[in-house]
């Protein structure tokens, strides 16, 4: 058959030449050649960095570790011994035998003091309960309104208020963070009804898990918390392995946590627990296929919010990115872009499923994925080649209907 050239067909012609120079050249890549990968990725071995921040300097000084040895190596600063103290806002039931009138609920002040009604406000801010009731007794006894013999005070926490806590070092979120909030809908008026009580959301466990939790480079067996000149040294190891742990103190306004960090990212930390995030975000790209919008791509919210410890082949199973036609899918590509611990620097870290689905057990092949980890899915060469080849077919066919007609 003889294809008669014509000032029609010409451009037609050469328009399919531009289109299969375009086809060899775009089928045979689906990814840009140049990543951002720090020089941290080759395409098959990937460790996270652990990059120490001014902040975590800094904090480091104020708490008098110069460096980052182990804490048995040092001398112990001054530690504290009221590891129940009360804090502003806390609410105190104050009972004296023989003195009715004064017994009653009191708040301690932004002054952290409560107002009896005695010459001076009594400073509790700190202070174990027990403390409270022997500095009542001494002030009543210097008042000379009992003798020491006969003086009965007792004082018990009614209820705790929430407490400003900065959290420095290896977790996720750190900085200032708000811990014990009570809900809108909780009833005040039932407070009247007992005495004494115990809060698990003003113990250290709740400020790791308000702060996003540890990071995996966190060193738990060396966790510091200054009020005001004293350090105590908290020992959490214990807490991934689900063992008995004690010696956690519940903390007040204004202190301050310290988690150091062991320098190294360490996967058995990688785990859901008490200090480790319960969950975590992840942002996807689903556009395997050309979509309007996620949601055609079944990427809803569900399918970004991944439990702590998944890995990047989870990750890419949740957005869809596995499956479909084998012939036409199996090579398709992931990217995760992630960060260094304690870095807000990015990093492009670029695998094929079939790497991941050989090497799920290889977390240097397979890494896991971090909390606001990106990750977007790349096509197959196929499917590049077909939708280029369908492009230039769609740029064309006006032009051959205008040359029948």
């Amino acid at each position: 058959m003889n294809i008669q050239i014509t000032p029609i067909t010409r451009p037609i012609l050469a328009l399919l030449n531009i289109g299969l120079y375009v086809m060899m050249f775009t089928a045979c890549s689906t990814l840009p050649k140049q990543l951002d990968s720090q020089r941290q990725d080759d395409g098959e071995y990937f460790v996270r960095k652990v990059e120490v921040n001014q902040n975590y300097s800094r904090a480091l000084i104020s708490f008098g570790l110069h460096d980052n040895n182990s804490w048995e190596t040092r001398s112990r600063p001054t530690a504290i011994h009221n590891k129940d103290a009360v804090s502003y806002g806390d609410l105190l039931r104050v009972t004296i035998e023989g003195m009715g009138d004064m017994n009653g609920l009191y708040q301690i002040n932004q002054s952290g003091e409560i107002d009896l009604p005695i010459p001076h406000s009594l400073p509790v801010y700190g202070k174990s309960r027990r403390e409270i009731i022997s500095l009542l007794s001494q002030e009543l006894v210097r008042l000379e309104w009992f003798h020491a013999d006969y003086v009965r005070v007792d004082v018990s926490v009614v209820r705790t208020a929430p407490a400003n806590i900065l959290i420095s070092g290896a977790v996720f979120k750190p900085g200032r963070t708000s811990i014990n909030n009570t809900p809108s809908s909780k009833q005040e008026d039932k407070v009247q009804q007992f005495s004494g009580t115990y809060s698990t959301a003003r113990q250290l466990l709740a400020a790791l898990q308000a702060a996003g939790g540890i990071r995996p480079d966190a060193d738990l067996s060396n966790i510091f918390l200054m009020r005001d000149a004293h350090v105590i040294h908290v020992d959490l190891s214990s807490v991934i392995d689900n063992q008995q742990f004690s010696n956690v103190p519940a903390l007040i306004e204004g202190d301050h946590i310290l988690v150091l960090s062991t320098g190294s990212e360490n996967a058995q930390l990688i785990t859901p627990s008490q200090v480790t995030p319960p969950g975590m975000r992840l942002f996807m790209s689903n556009l395997i296929a050309p979509s309007l919008s996620n949601a055609q791509g079944a990427v809803g919210s569900d399918s970004t919010r991944l439990p702590y410890g998944s890995s990047l082949l989870d990750a890419a199973i949740s957005a869809n990115c596995v499956g479909g036609t084998q012939s036409a899918n199996a090579s398709r590509s992931v990217l995760l872009v992630t960060r260094n611990h304690g870095s807000k620097h990015q990093i492009v870290v670029n695998r094929s499923i079939d790497q991941l689905l050989a090497n799920s057990s290889d977390h240097s092949v397979n890494p896991f994925v971090m909390p606001n980890d990106a990750v977007a899915c790349f096509d197959s060469k196929f499917t590049n080649f077909r939708d280029v080849a369908r492009g230039i077919g769609e740029a064309i066919s006006p032009l051959i209907l205008g040359g029948l007609l």
